[in-house]
């Protein structure tokens, strides 16, 4: 059961190029992450066509993953 593991989570905010797009901090509200306090968690701002914050995102989640495993 993965509720009791400290397993990363990233989420990644698709879409930050529209003149509309929603602040990271925002998704973080709606999404209420600040009530996950047992799991390391980010959200990248991202722009999947251009790949834009992907990589950045990837290395975060390669990050933690290491950090877990020593």
């Amino acid at each position: 059961d993965i509720k009791h593991r400290r397993i990363p989570i990233l989420f990644f905010a698709n879409k930050m190029d529209l003149r509309d797009a929603v602040t990271s901090v925002k998704v973080s509200q709606l999404l209420c992450l600040e009530n996950i306090k047992d799991k390391p968690w980010h959200i990248c701002a991202s722009d999947a066509i251009k790949g834009e914050g992907l990589q950045e995102g990837v290395d975060w989640l390669q990050d933690q993953i290491q950090a877990v495993k020593t």
